[in-house]
């Protein structure tokens, strides 16, 4: 996910019209799950999926004109039913809602946080509205909780930045922004919701608890070392190599990696220190000679 959001936000800095498409509800079962996302650019670049490419070719060519006026909702109907046009039939037997947005000042500030959050090794969690009848929220708005407790918003009408980690937070304007709010802090997996405000209006916001890549130390920098570095980092992960030989601890070795040779012990006593390396969720593993 970071080489999208890195990729969207270049192509936007660079001037180019281009979308960020995500799934944020599936109905039944799909091979995009809520959180997969797309990023297409006026120049035809693409990175990233909705599905196992079964629903790209036709999102491609129709998302540019449907949110020529605006974020837009698609849904894909993979059990061939009369959902929306055309039909897909996939045999996945789900509904795939897809929000896509074009990217703008708002937006790149979003996949700013996340970029952020991401590669500092911080869990965010973010709300996107992606259908609203209601004052309160519009199309497009989100919330986004990251580590620290501290809440930014963008465009709700009646979110301020609030600190949710406080045991007595300061008021929330709205019962519809305290429900929101909730919503996101108690989620336990993406998800996506339903409410209605005061006003007895709907709001439909998806929910995503976006996570930092695994980290993954490995010790020794042999020629076995190699397979497992290359499939640790096509899977994301944030893969150090620790060597003590020069000529086999060579970042060409191990592409993606982070590669850092020296007396082992030492570098791992750095590693600690610099407390970016090793956490709950890290894994080690030592693969040296002897």
């Amino acid at each position: 996910m970071q080489d999208l959001l890195e990729q969207a936000v270049a192509a936007y800095e660079a001037g180019e019209a281009c979308v960020l498409c995500t799934v944020v509800r599936l109905d039944g079962s799909g091979y995009g799950q809520s959180g997969a996302r797309l990023f297409l650019s006026e120049t035809g670049d693409r990175a990233g999926f909705i599905s196992g490419g079964c629903l790209e070719k036709d999102l491609c060519r129709r998302v540019w004109d449907a949110t020529a006026a605006g974020p837009k909702l698609i849904a894909f109907d993979t059990a061939g039913n009369s959902v929306d046009v055309p039909r897909y039939n996939t045999g996945c037997e789900g509904v795939v809602y897809v929000f896509c947005q074009r990217i703008n000042d708002r937006e790149a500030g979003v996949i700013r946080r996340i970029l952020h959050a991401y590669t500092s090794g911080q869990e965010i969690r973010l709300l996107t509205v992606y259908r609203s009848d209601s004052v309160y929220a519009e199309i497009g708005d989100t919330v986004l909780i990251d580590n620290d407790g501290n809440s930014h918003q963008t465009n709700i009408n009646t979110l301020v930045r609030i600190r949710q980690h406080s045991q007595s937070p300061h008021a929330y304007s709205s019962q519809t922004t305290a429900a929101i709010i909730d919503k996101l802090q108690s989620a336990n997996r993406n998800s996506s919701f339903a409410l209605q405000d005061s006003n007895g209006d709907v709001i439909e916001a998806a929910i995503e608890i976006i996570s930092p890549p695994r980290s993954l130390v490995i010790f020794g920098s042999g020629d076995d070392v190699i397979p497992v570095s290359t499939a640790s980092v096509a899977l994301d992960w944030r893969v150090t190599v620790v060597g003590h030989r020069a000529e086999l601890t060579q970042p060409k070795r191990f592409p993606g990696a982070e590669v850092l040779c020296g007396t082992m012990h030492v570098i791992a006593e750095e590693l600690l220190v610099r407390g970016t390396h090793f956490s709950d969720s890290a894994d080690v593993v030592i693969m040296t000679h002897d």
